[in-house]
């Protein structure tokens, strides 16, 4: 799908029946990973293609309404969007095959990550709040429902807020979910004004980093370095 018209054909889906809207999670896996030296999407990570893993770990996060943790937050992710572009074909093999995963194609993926967050939300119902996260920041399930559950106990006592960021250790990491009120905003992002960082600046004041307590949420594999110190603390199938 090309993304110049991503906005056009965004899937329209009767509002949710609960008090909060679910999530869709965006995968970005378009990239040509120029300092890794090699597709981050095909690289080995406990046992499958690392693009493999990402989308299997978000699929062990419930599709219907479900509770999450001691302070019985709500939990639930509809779909997974998995944006590839560079050696598409490969990237969307790797890629199980699921009901809940569509694959969108971002035939301009050599601009920049902008262009692949747009093409993602093509796939994402109007009135979602939207998980973005790497093909590069592998998380285990485990990591990924407390954002999801914190984001949404938020939304439902509305709290406030816009964005509900992943950290650790007082840093942030990822992924970062958006609220449906600033759809508009993600859809105008570039990268000449700083990509989805512009728009989290733009709300700062409405942003939540929730410490997830685990340093997983701050994993990003973009050198050969980094990939193996990664891989033999977390990647390997007998960690």
């Amino acid at each position: 799908m090309d993304n110049s018209s991503a906005r056009a054909t965004a899937p329209r889906i009767r509002p949710h029946a609960s008090d909060v809207c679910p999530v869709v999670a965006v995968v970005l896996a378009a990239g040509a990973s120029t300092r890794m030296g090699a597709p981050k999407a095909l690289l080995p990570w406990q046992g499958q293609p690392l693009a493999s893993y990402v989308v299997s770990e978000l699929l062990r996060i419930p599709p219907a309404q479900a509770r999450h943790g001691p302070g019985v937050s709500m939990l639930r992710l509809e779909r997974i969007v998995v944006v590839v572009g560079h050696r598409a074909e490969e990237v969307m093999a790797s890629v199980t095959g699921d009901e809940r995963v569509t694959i969108v194609v971002n035939r301009d993926w050599e601009a920049g990550k902008s262009g692949s967050v747009v093409a993602g939300l093509s796939g994402v119902p109007e009135g979602r709040h939207t998980l973005i996260t790497g093909v590069d920041q592998p998380r285990p399930a485990s990591v990924i429902q407390t954002v999801v559950a914190n984001h949404l106990d938020g939304a439902g006592r509305n709290d406030g807020r816009l964005v509900t960021i992943a950290g650790a250790l007082g840093r942030r990491g990822h992924p970062t979910i958006f609220s449906p009120l600033l759809r508009d905003d993600l859809f105008g992002i570039n990268e000449a004004t700083l990509g989805l960082r512009a728009v989290i600046l733009r709300h700062e004041a409405a942003v939540h980093t929730f410490d997830t307590g685990d340093e997983m949420a701050l994993l990003n594999l973009n050198t050969p370095k980094q990939y193996a110190e990664a891989y033999a603390l977390h990647g390997r199938t007998d960690n």
